[in-house]
């Protein structure tokens, strides 16, 4: 089988007899059969890789922000951070979706709305949450008050509010002073 171009005519005669959705792909196969063309709408047909492609993803995790680990001090703390974008052109609420790590820290989110086509950081830290920045609330003196893992295998996987999973990504960790972070695609 073989997708093949269809003229002008045969497309508008197609596209008459359906209704049209921005939610819903449809997909037009021509084949050539015995000497003619045999034309098949599918309906809710979408590629796979629309259908792989999260609502909100993990975009990019600083596991470790610039300098030594300690002292440990907000401003590190909050250097630690997770950038999830929306991928959509719609808003997306989160309130009580879950971010965590592979160790079993959880942020639980506030009410909070994702706008279309934005993103937020997450940060390990204290600080004022707003729609760029939202803050876990882990405070120093402690090195446990570290959630990424900055050495060896880590994992950051986010949920939404009934638990699915809506995005899962794993890094390793680089171990030495200095930043440290990684980028997805989504």
């Amino acid at each position: 089988m073989r997708q093949m171009a269809v003229g002008a005519a045969r497309k508008d005669a197609v596209r008459k007899g359906r209704k049209k959705s921005p939610m819903r792909t449809k997909w037009l196969m021509t084949f050539l059969v015995a000497g003619g063309f045999f034309s098949l709408t599918l309906p809710g047909a979408e590629p796979a890789s629309a259908a792989a492609v999260p609502v909100v993803y993990i975009h990019e995790i600083q596991y470790s922000p610039p300098g030594p680990d300690v002292p440990v001090t907000t401003a590190k703390l909050d250097g630690e951070w997770v950038l999830l974008t929306n991928t959509t052109g719609k808003p997306v609420t989160m309130t009580n979706w879950t971010l965590r790590d592979k160790a079993g820290h959880v942020y639980r989110f506030p009410s909070f709305v994702l706008k279309a086509r934005k993103s937020v950081e997450v940060h390990t830290g204290t600080g004022k949450n707003s729609a760029a920045n939202l803050y876990w609330g882990h405070k120093p003196p402690s090195p446990a008050s570290y959630v990424w893992n900055n050495s060896g295998k880590e994992t950051a996987t986010l949920k939404n509010a009934a638990g699915k999973t809506i995005d899962s990504r794993s890094y390793t960790g680089k171990p030495g002073s200095g930043a440290g972070q990684v980028f997805f695609k989504p």
